[in-house]
């Protein structure tokens, strides 16, 4: 989950701008001639033009039912006309909404904005949007102290926010809901409230599930980013800004309330926030999904999306799914989302990682991302808020694009129609086939290296900002695959495209009463080069499988206490797991490898029983991997 950019903090602000607000956003366009309405994702134009250049700022404290008050920034298009009523894009902020700058700073810019940004705000005020970020219960300027992350009370808040924002004098009573990562979250919960006025959500890089897309991925726990995103959001509740670097020493603080003069609300809830739980301390032991967290005395379902599924399907309010096949594992809950929603009217996928923020695609010339994002929420804000027919309801559901092929498909379905599971089987002389036939059974050992990491650089640095170490990207892996079990292919005949969610089934015995496994898709090119396709974990105690949770495209576990199957050193059992989704061609005459790990440094923590060796059995055919192959 990103915190705030640390460049907010940066005396560069005043090249970026003199007041809040003072770009135009968006191109007109500059011929005079009749524009052929355009739209299709990424593309829009004749439907909607920006109209103001520049917005306005004011804050507020708003009252919820118990009498808790929320700091909220309201952000309008400059020069609106009197009278003229407009919708709402709402955001539900846990990273502090705006910070204010230590004089004389505070002079040239005012607020300093964090993770809703400058651009975004002036791009949607441009259309004739007001932009409204809240200071979620227990952080920033607003009252109250947290218990949990995603509590009940912060998502019933959201509720009283969107009554107080349809009472406004701007308001024409319509609200749409976006952010990414925890607000991309915060946006689908409100929605369980199931407010009539809420008729739009774009979640953007969102947990879907809690337990198996960030804190717990294939019962694997990812403790590293933990303890960061606890550390990192516990200085944000200190309001300490001291560990985004030095220019943080421009931030004086959290951004006051316009009407609290005198800090009076402000001081109180400065030191209130310090009481805040520590989620680092919390997490810390468990390791299932249904586990309580003895200082919350809640699990980490009840932090959850998917547990409010019935109540954000029945809100009917439409949603569109945004997310990137390299954002640690928060493409696969994008799409099990929109699997598990009717309401779900859109999907994009994109070669991106948290955010996004990097164009991850190995192929492509660069890291920028060239998509508009925002143009693509434009089109369906447009048509669900302001009523405009630009045929985005028309389009197919999922739009998606392929690595390797460097171009977006479409599809009704997920996963596509035309996808069919195709079989690899492991050989035990590393290769890999297609034709059990040609399988040699045997079994393999491999002595579990822990220094086999993904790099600082993988798709789960790119997850919270003080976890990332530039910008996300996989070198090659030929010299890491050395401390690995790998099974190649032959060149491949022709061009070959997957489209889902692998699945990997492994005949496997460790040496421990526990272990942690990975498993890695590799791309091998003629060069003998070794490109990163996309990787899956897995923890032998939750092997039993079910479908219990919801419904999903790939074999799935309950990740419950009560389903967890002990794990006896030298024991061999059967597991069968699924990889993180992707789109991906690999080349004629590449061969695709399949890698198994013990560890990856730096990411994951390991069990306390640790196996020394894996023996991997590929007698009758059975291990092997599915390949999700779309014709």
């Amino acid at each position: 989950m990103p915190t705030m950019n640390r460049s907010s903090f940066v005396l560069l602000f005043v090249l970026m701008s003199l007041c809040s607000g003072s770009f135009a956003a968006g191109k007109k366009e500059k011929s005079s001639a009749p524009v052929t309405p355009v739209s299709q994702p990424g593309i829009y134009a004749g439907y909607s033009e920006p109209v103001y250049k520049g917005f306005t700022y004011h804050s507020y404290y708003v009252p919820m039912r118990d009498s808790i008050l929320l700091a909220v920034d309201v952000f309008l298009p400059k020069k609106l006309e009197a009278g003229k009523r407009i919708p709402a894009i709402l955001y539900l902020d846990r990273y502090v909404r705006s910070v204010e700058a230590k004089s004389p700073f505070n002079l040239i810019k005012d607020p300093i904005l964090t993770l809703v940004s400058d651009k975004e705000v002036g791009f949607f005020t441009s259309y004739g949007y007001a932009i409204v970020v809240v200071d979620v219960r227990g952080t920033g300027a607003s009252q109250g102290r947290r218990r949990m992350e995603f509590s009940p009370e912060e998502v019933l808040d959201g509720r009283d926010i969107v009554d107080w924002i349809i009472a406004q004098a701007w308001s024409d009573k319509s609200v749409g809901t976006t952010g990414i990562s925890y607000l991309g979250t915060t946006a689908e919960m409100l929605l369980a409230n199931q407010h009539p006025a809420v008729k739009a959500c774009i979640p953007r890089s969102s947990i879907f599930d809690l337990y198996n897309d960030l804190a717990f991925p294939g019962g694997v726990c990812q403790g590293p980013f933990i303890d960061i995103w606890g550390y990192t959001t516990r200085a944000l509740d200190d309001n300490n800004f001291s560990v985004f670097g030095k220019r943080a020493k421009l931030a004086r603080g959290v951004h006051p309330v316009q009407s609290d003069r005198h800090r009076a609300i402000y001081n109180q809830v400065v030191a209130e926030h310090k009481k805040n739980f520590n989620v680092a301390k919390g997490v810390d032991g468990l390791s299932y999904r249904d586990e309580p967290d003895p200082l919350v005395n809640a699990s980490l379902n009840d932090f959850s999306v998917h547990t409010r599924l019935s109540q954000v399907e029945g809100s009917h309010t439409p949603i569109y799914r945004i997310g990137g096949w390299y954002d640690g594992g928060l493409a696969k809950g994008a799409l099990d989302g929109a699997l598990n929603t009717s309401n779900t009217r859109k999907v994009l996928i994109g070669p991106w990682d948290h955010g996004p923020h990097d164009n991850v695609s190995p192929f492509s010339a660069t890291k920028k991302v060239e998509f508009n994002v925002h143009l693509e929420m434009l089109r369906f804000f447009d048509h669900y808020l302001k009523g405009i027919k630009n045929g985005i309801e028309g389009e197919p559901e999922y739009s998606y694009y392929s690595v390797g092929e460097e171009s977006w498909k479409t599809s009704n379905t997920w996963p596509p129609k035309n996808e069919r599971a195709v079989k690899m089987y492991f050989s035990a002389n590393k290769e890999m086939v297609s034709t059990a036939s040609k399988s040699q059974g045997g079994l393999l050992s491999y002595a579990v290296d822990y220094s086999a990491t993904t790099g600082l650089t993988s798709r789960w640095n790119s997850v919270t900002d003080l976890y990332r170490h530039g910008h996300t990207n996989y070198s090659d892996r030929r010299k890491e695959d050395e401390k690995l079990l790998s099974f190649t292919s032959d060149k491949i005949g022709a061009n070959l495209n997957i489209a889902g969610n692998p699945v990997i089934h492994l005949n496997f015995t460790a040496d421990a009463g526990d272990a942690t496994v990975f498993c890695y898709i590799e791309d091998i090119a003629p060069d003998s080069s070794v490109t990163y396709v996309t990787e899956g974990m897995f923890r032998p105690v939750q092997r039993k499988l079910s479908d219990e949770v919801y419904k999903t495209p790939y074999p799935n576990h309950t990740y419950k206490k009560e389903d967890a199957l002990p794990y006896k050193s030298g024991e061999q059992v059967s597991l069968t797991f699924d990889i993180q989704p992707i789109a991906y061609q690999f080349k004629k005459d590449h061969c695709i490898r399949i890698s198994i790990a013990g560890a990856d440094a730096g990411h994951f923590n390991l069990p306390k029983d640790k196996p020394t060796h894996f023996q991997i059995n590929t007698a009758d055919n059975t291990s092997f991997i599915e390949l999700p192959v779309v014709e």
